[in-house]
């Protein structure tokens, strides 16, 4: 179980983010889980200090959630990641790679989205 974990909303995510920015943390990554209903939980990790601060944003199927990348730029990478292996509606991007930052013309769309791997939210 991850600890210091915080369940926030798409409305929140970039207060959140630009307050993690403000107080000196550093955007460490971002993970997509999938979830048997079809929804996702995207995780935001910060770090200050060795000392790591995680969100938790629930995301349905079709719903839109901001980019961070205007607050922490190097978000952009695994945002397209997220976006194009996942399908999760990620908006407004700094640069948004259209669904080819990984894939290529002719590959599977969202390969992992619904795929075996889930894990039950507690």
């Amino acid at each position: 179980m991850l600890e210091n974990i915080t369940d926030i909303t798409s409305a929140q995510l970039w207060r959140e983010t630009q307050k993690m920015r403000n107080d000196g943390y550093r955007f460490v990554t971002a993970t997509c889980i999938n979830l048997p209903d079809g929804s996702f939980d995207v995780l935001y990790h910060f770090d200050r200090d060795i000392g790591l601060k995680q969100y938790r944003l629930h995301v349905t199927a079709g719903e839109e959630i901001p980019s961070i990348s205007h607050i922490f730029f190097c978000a952009l990478l695994v945002e397209n990641e997220i976006k194009e292996l996942f399908g999760v509606n990620i908006t407004d991007i700094v640069i948004d790679y259209g669904g080819h930052l990984l894939l290529s013309d002719g590959a599977p769309s969202t390969p992992m989205a619904g795929g075996q791997i889930t894990i039950e939210r507690r």
